[in-house]
């Protein structure tokens, strides 16, 4: 089911299910998780006042900034290359735009529209790029899941029959 697809009662429910599970990680917890991750002291400081932000949702209390970071978190663990190609896309439209848009004369001011379409392209082939990667890491990680599945079922069987051959009658 798509989130535009949800009603009202489903949203809700759906946020209050996330909720109830950041509510196990308390403020300190949450701020040494952030600091695990490698992230810079600064960083890791405005994340956790970020994560500090609650909202009143009926009767309820929301932990609203622990729930969209770790939703954010989540997505970022589950899709790296297509985060990373977005940011590599991003830093490629902010160059061209700066380019085009700096030529003298009037013509960057000519050319800028081209230029913003430029950079919404490039984020958007960077992204394209990194989720095909990220399919494509998925794939090939289950495939050596389930080699190594196949072969540890393999072995189970030959001990089980080497074991049955063996035991004192």
């Amino acid at each position: 089911m798509q989130s535009s697809d949800l009603s009202q009662a489903q949203s809700r429910l759906k946020l209050t299910l996330w909720n109830a599970e950041v509510e196990s990680f308390s403020s300190r917890d949450f701020y040494i998780w952030l600091q695990e991750m490698g992230l810079p002291e600064s960083v890791v400081t405005r994340l956790h006042d970020l994560a500090s932000k609650t909202i009143q949702l009926g009767q309820k209390l929301v932990s609203i900034g622990k729930v969209l970071l770790f939703r954010i978190i989540n997505f970022v663990k589950e899709n790296p290359c297509l985060v990373a190609g977005a940011g590599i896309g991003a830093v490629v439209a902010a160059s061209v735009y700066t380019l085009i848009s700096s030529l003298p004369f009037g013509i960057g001011q000519f050319l800028e529209p081209l230029a913003k379409i430029l950079g919404l392209g490039a984020v958007s082939i960077g992204a394209s790029v990194g989720h095909s990667l990220d399919r494509e890491l998925k794939s090939v990680s289950q495939s050596l899941q389930q080699a190594a599945s196949s072969f540890f079922n393999l072995l189970a069987n030959v001990l089980r029959a080497l074991s049955n051959q063996f035991v004192p009658v």
